[in-house]
């Protein structure tokens, strides 16, 4: 794996080494929705796991950012993919043989700071956005949206006004009342 700093780059650089299949957690199983088929605990391995995180200088940060990216493979059939727990979703999932499967790799956490992208896009941090609170807008159901890179949709994203482009705004820029949101009128 290459020294990356964002989750999208490391997903790609897992799907070259054969990690193709997108994995989620579904009904206390690990599923994959192009084979169609959940797989149990007992089924799967746990190669590898990077976890992302942002430190932000921001008290306010609630460490909601942080993230974990699992390269898995089937045991049976040798299929090799990867889980994405973007929102600690494993955290919160009340089957504990989950979290048990998850929490028991033996593999060491490759930490990587996700200091300056999130999902390809510049990160903006509360800092940054105190100094210009103006400059970012909180864009709502925009059909320009840039390409979520796993696949779903992006509904809201920041605005750069200064830059004209796309960023992903952390989540304590989210929360502040001065952000000015603004939905999408056809």
């Amino acid at each position: 794996m290459n020294n990356t700093k964002d989750l999208v780059t490391t997903v790609a650089d897992l799907k070259d080494q054969g990690y193709k299949h997108e994995f989620r957690i579904k009904n206390k199983q690990l599923f994959s929705d192009e084979l169609k088929k959940g797989f149990g605990m007992e089924e799967f391995t746990i190669d590898d796991v990077y976890g992302f995180s942002s430190i932000e200088d921001d008290k306010e940060d609630d460490g909601s950012e942080a993230e974990r990216l699992f390269a898995i493979t089937l045991i049976k059939d040798n299929i090799k993919g990867y889980l994405v727990d973007a929102y600690a979703e494993i955290e919160n999932i009340e089957a504990t043989e989950v979290r048990a499967k998850f929490d028991a790799n033996n593999v060491q956490i490759h930490h990587i700071s996700d200091d300056e992208m999130k999902y390809g896009l510049p990160r903006v941090k509360k800092a940054l956005f105190n100094e210009a609170p103006n400059r970012y807008v909180f864009r709502i159901g925009f059909p320009d949206f840039p390409t979520c890179p796993f696949g779903n949709s992006f509904e809201a994203l920041g605005w750069d006004n200064q830059e004209n482009q796309y960023v992903w705004l952390v989540s304590s820029i989210i929360k502040d009342d001065r952000l000015v949101r603004e939905h999408y009128k056809k």
